[in-house]
């Protein structure tokens, strides 16, 4: 019987663990730095660049 009980109280403590952490946002999702200029400005800038050197 009391062997039933803890394997019961740590399957139970396994499982609210998972639900915790398990149901979380990924990292891998995260907003781009607001540092960081967009690649459309960053290449119309380039061309802007590379206009001038031409000319």
């Amino acid at each position: 019987m009391k062997f039933k009980k803890l394997l019961l109280a740590s399957l139970t403590a396994i499982l609210s663990t998972g639900l915790l952490f398990g149901c979380g946002t990924p990292n891998d999702e995260q907003e781009p730095d607001p540092t960081e200029e967009p690649s459309e400005q960053r290449d119309q800038r380039d061309n802007e660049l590379k206009e001038e050197q031409n000319q």
